[in-house]
């Protein structure tokens, strides 16, 4: 340890400053065709299953919520699970602060497109990433192909990333969705407070096949107060 004679100032070492606290972060959701993303954002946003499939080729929804002494944003980018726009994919997921991966508990398959959506974004981002893989349609358990302890196991213990079964239909686990991604992003402030009362704000942008060409505005965020 540095001594200074008796008497003599000691300097005092500046500290480093501390970074700004992060309010805003994107959010990108991935996944096979008809596995229940959109729906599962909309259950989310809205308390609404949407009950026509309509194909995504990727929404974007703001939503904001009112915490103690700041507002904040999650940009949530819903893409589209066809093999047609790889590009815009890949565009998606270098800008993602987090990540939700989503099968559907009736289609070993779409487990399988998670596992490589998982390695896909792990190309790009940081391995320590919040990402949480979700088994939606969780009530459809009489037609279950994937098993939630095997299943679990891997994402929990060798990905070492998030799991939750979910159903966007019934609205179970959907708020455990976003609150899990938000813990590990260590984000600021408790989200439960603030869903109890909320408003529609901002407009989002959709693309779907129908309108490839023209961007269709769309009321899909909301703010809570």
């Amino acid at each position: 340890m540095e001594s200074f004679p008796p008497g003599e100032n000691v300097p005092i070492k500046s500290l480093p400053e501390s970074e700004p606290m992060k309010t805003h972060y994107i959010v990108v959701v991935l996944g096979s065709p008809r596995v229940g993303k959109t729906a599962i954002v909309q259950q989310f946003l809205y308390e609404t299953f949407p009950t026509d499939y309509k194909a995504t080729v990727e929404e974007f929804h703001r939503s904001q919520f009112d915490m103690d002494h700041f507002v904040l944003t999650l940009d949530i980018l819903d893409t589209s699970g066809s093999y047609e726009f790889p590009a815009m994919k890949r565009l998606a997921v270098s800008t993602g602060d987090a990540f939700v991966l989503v099968y559907s508990i009736d289609d070993a398959e779409s487990f399988e497109e998670v596992r490589r959506e998982r390695e896909l974004v792990l190309e790009t981002r940081p391995r320590n990433i919040p990402i949480v893989v979700v088994g939606n349609k969780c009530d459809l358990e009489d037609h279950r192909m994937v098993g939630k302890e095997l299943a679990e196991s891997v994402v929990t213990m060798d990905w070492e990333n998030g799991f939750i079964e979910a159903s966007a239909k019934t609205s179970t686990n959907v708020f455990e969705i976003f609150n899990e991604l938000l813990v590990q992003a260590h984000a600021p402030g408790e989200l439960s407070a603030c869903l109890e009362r909320r408003r529609q704000s901002v407009p989002a942008f959709s693309v779907t096949p129908k309108v490839k060409d023209d961007l269709a505005l769309k009321r899909h965020s909301c703010v809570m107060s």
